[in-house]
């Protein structure tokens, strides 16, 4: 009798979850989330996304990679007036830490084997060494994020580098965003509007509230 796409994604989760249980993540969610605590702030995920179009012949899996910090999520909760903020630090698909392009993985029949080690592998060669930068101290983060344009959260630069950093950071974001008309719009905006009025958790757009938030929080572009 032929397994059940359910139980086919999940034999997959675990299988690939091998590499990562060698380094002291535990399993969750019957293996579908993958997680480690390295220090008291910071929590290391994997987490598996499938479809709910599975069928015999596709089953597809979808890696996140995701960095959560308790202080950030402390800090966040109140900058952006909203209590369901996770403290997200750093987050990307998969595929996107690899490449450009979007990538979905199918763990349906002769396909299964291939992704299981094309994801173990990936894990092992690039998630892992990028986990490595987050147990470190939150100074050696900071400098990382900069010099490699990791994308932190703007949060993070807050809570632990200081309004100046944060702000050098800030500025730097948005002169080298290819949006950065928009948001120079909305900032010019900002200057006109009492803070009161300003609600961070509304994003006219992508990033709206990140630079409402980082706003509120005092920081000034030139």
């Amino acid at each position: 009798m032929s397994k059940k796409p359910r139980e086919i994604f999940l034999k997959g989760c675990n299988e690939i979850a091998e590499v990562l249980i060698l380094h002291g993540f535990k399993v969750a969610q019957k293996g579908q989330t993958v997680s480690k605590r390295p220090n008291k702030d910071i929590t290391l995920q994997v987490y598996f996304q499938s479809s709910h179009y599975n069928d015999e012949n596709s089953v597809t899996i979808i890696p996140h990679i995701t960095v959560y910090s308790k202080a950030v999520k402390t800090f966040d909760i109140k900058a952006y007036k909203n209590e369901y903020c996770t403290g997200i630090v750093w987050g990307k698909q998969l595929c996107y830490i690899l490449g450009a392009e979007y990538k979905i993985w199918n763990l349906a029949k002769t396909s299964y084997a291939r992704t299981v080690s094309e994801i173990q592998k990936a894990l092992t060669d690039t998630v892992l060494p990028l986990f490595d930068v987050f147990c470190k101290s939150p100074g050696e983060i900071i400098e990382y994020g900069i010099t490699q344009k990791l994308d932190i959260s703007l949060s993070y630069f807050l809570v632990f580098g200081g309004k100046e950093t944060a702000e050098r950071v800030f500025q730097t974001k948005i002169n080298q965003c290819q949006y950065k008309g928009q948001y120079m719009k909305l900032y010019n905006t900002l200057l006109n509007m009492k803070e009161d009025n300003i609600d961070p958790k509304y994003n006219e757009f992508v990033g709206a509230g990140e630079m409402k938030m980082a706003y509120l929080q005092g920081l000034r572009l030139r």
